[in-house]
């Protein structure tokens, strides 16, 4: 009876054995993102245009989420905003979503352009590729359309076994015709990196070499000449509108970038339902690295 007494009072007094507590595991945090982007999931979903997906939208956010676990919860929701006002995807292709220390950067990716190009009534198609020092092509700016240009891959070869690239190109097919062909090689493409980046520039100033340009030319030069091709293709808004969200992604510490059109959400609570302020960030875990890249401008 007594060693009970001693329970209860040892239990009252806050003084009996407590197990020691455990860290928090990378699948807690899963349940903090899940429960914060079901919270705000009409946010996105409203934001989305009506062919895109929303099941599938908030399921590539949700994958995202564990590079994301440093930065404040405002850049992440005017990112993932970003996204869904331009209907991509931040799965490293269409669209990412960049932390610069705690700050989510939305960037735009060459696929995400192409998408944008695609919605145009006036726009058939729309092609990128890249030619390989063993390919066979051609290029003649005199030649009329479509005789000025052509490529063909040695498909019976393997990319490493075509060589190394040399060139990339785009081009668009607008009411049956075909646009003019942009072509960049990789001094045209370290050019642009030199003169326009300034996450390039600071990456060297700083001497971590870890801006995109380092991380992974090939993408970033794809992209200059994707981006080339928007000045030949029908004009919209909503392209002109991911143009400067892309160029504003460039400085490696940009303020979220606030897109017209959309709301921003105010009730950021965290996940024990307490009012939080803008700059609170997820619980500190063990979680993978994240790199970081930076848009080119042009």
């Amino acid at each position: 009876m007594s060693d009970l007494k001693d329970r209860v009072k040892q239990a009252a007094s806050g003084q009996d054995d407590q197990p020691e507590q455990q860290p928090v595991t990378d699948l807690a945090v899963g349940d903090t993102t899940r429960n914060w982007l079901q919270r705000r999931q009409t946010y996105f979903t409203d934001a989305l245009p009506r062919h895109v997906d929303q099941a599938h939208f908030m399921a590539v956010a949700q994958a995202v989420m564990p590079n994301l676990t440093k930065c404040t919860t405002a850049s992440i929701h005017q990112s993932l905003l970003a996204c869904a006002r331009f209907g991509l995807e931040p799965d490293g292709r269409q669209a990412a979503i960049i932390p610069y220390g705690d700050t989510a950067t939305f960037q735009p990716m060459y696929e995400g352009y192409i998408e944008l190009m695609y919605r145009h009534p006036r726009v058939d198609s729309v092609h990128f590729g890249w030619v390989r020092e063993k390919d066979q092509w051609d290029y003649t700016p005199t030649e009329p359309s479509p005789r000025d240009f052509f490529h063909k891959p040695r498909i019976e070869l393997a990319d490493d076994e075509r060589g190394p690239v040399i060139l990339a190109y785009a081009f668009a097919w607008i009411d049956g015709r075909r646009s003019q062909v942009i072509i960049l090689n990789r001094s045209q493409s370290e050019k642009i990196r030199d003169k326009y980046s300034n996450a390039y520039k600071k990456a060297e100033r700083n001497g971590k070499k870890d801006s995109a340009w380092h991380t992974d030319f090939d993408a970033m030069w794809a992209k200059s000449a994707v981006r080339r091709l928007v000045k030949v293709v029908p004009t919209s808004t909503e392209l002109a509108e991911l143009l400067q969200a892309d160029d504003d992604a460039d400085d490696t510490q940009p303020a979220p970038a606030v897109i017209r059109g959309t709301v921003i959400a105010r009730d950021d609570q965290g996940p024990d339902g307490e009012q939080q302020a803008q700059t609170a960030t997820w619980p500190t875990t063990a979680q993978p690295g994240s790199g970081s890249e930076a848009g080119e401008q042009e």
